[in-house]
This record gives C-alpha cells, sequence and structure tokens, in this order.
C-alpha cells in the first residue's frame, strides 16, 4: 500500500511540474500562424480559451495582421503551458510584455475583435472583453 501512494504522489508531482512549463521569447522570434494560434521560439501553441476566425473567414487576414502587431509592439511573448496538446499543438495562456509591463494576449486579441471566448476552455474569463463585433465571429460548438 505505501509503495502505491509513493508511485501516485510521484506521477502527481511528475504532472503538476509538466502542466507549470513556461516558455518566454523575445518578440522577434514569434511567428503568427492566425489569430490563436502562434509559433514561440519554434513551439506551436494554441491559445487557451479563445477561438478565431478560420482561414478563409472575411477576418482571418487582419486578425492575423492585428495580432502581429500586437506581438510587435512587446518585448517579450511568455506562455504557460496547460499540459494539453490540440493536433500538433501545445495548449498555452498568454501573455505579452513590453518595458515592464504584462497583458493577458488572449484578452487583447479579443478586445481588438479578433476572437471570442471558448468558455468550454476559459470558464467565460474572456467573455466579458468581448467586442459588438467580435461576438459576429463564428463560435464552434466545443465552445458554447
Amino acid at each position: 500500500m505505501k509503495r502505491l501512494v509513493y508511485i501516485i504522489i510521484i506521477l502527481i508531482s511528475y504532472t503538476s511540474l509538466s502542466y507549470s512549463k513556461e516558455i518566454n521569447c523575445a518578440a522577434h522570434n514569434v511567428y503568427v500562424i492566425d489569430a490563436d494560434t502562434i509559433k514561440l521560439c519554434n513551439k506551436k501553441i494554441r491559445l487557451n480559451g479563445i477561438s478565431a476566425a478560420e482561414k478563409g473567414h472575411v477576418t482571418y487576414k487582419s486578425c492575423k495582421k492585428t495580432v502581429e502587431k500586437i506581438i510587435a509592439e512587446s518585448d517579450t511573448v511568455s506562455c504557460k503551458l496547460t499540459g494539453d496538446m490540440t493536433y500538433d499543438r501545445y495548449v498555452g495562456i498568454c501573455t505579452v510584455t513590453k518595458k515592464d509591463i504584462t497583458e493577458d494576449l488572449q484578452q487583447k486579441i479579443i478586445e481588438n475583435s479578433c476572437a471570442r471566448d471558448c468558455r468550454s476552455y476559459s470558464r467565460g474569463k474572456y467573455k466579458i472583453f468581448e467586442t459588438e463585433a467580435s461576438r459576429e465571429l463564428p463560435l464552434p460548438n466545443y465552445c458554447k
């Protein structure tokens, strides 16, 4: 029984460590794939808790450019990985920092009308930041 308890403690410790991994990268080393996916220091990161329009949607290109601008105006981008993976991407909660001021990247994207709150993953954290224009964006069933 003691052995089982030790194994469980080790597994929990290992799991907690893997979930708390944080990646920090200079903004010039970040590539925007789309409004809710970035490549941070060569790791694809799906931004947790938001949903942006997919390729082919009328806002896709302009929102990609908006996210590129947010990142370009920052000094660093940091993502705390959740431990989840979706397709070939890590899932992370990300921030941008400029001159010691840190802001939530997902929040900024929603405030710029380029994404919506994905309640299933954010627990409604970003809903209050949705704009009238962002509420017009399609919301996948898994976010409702």
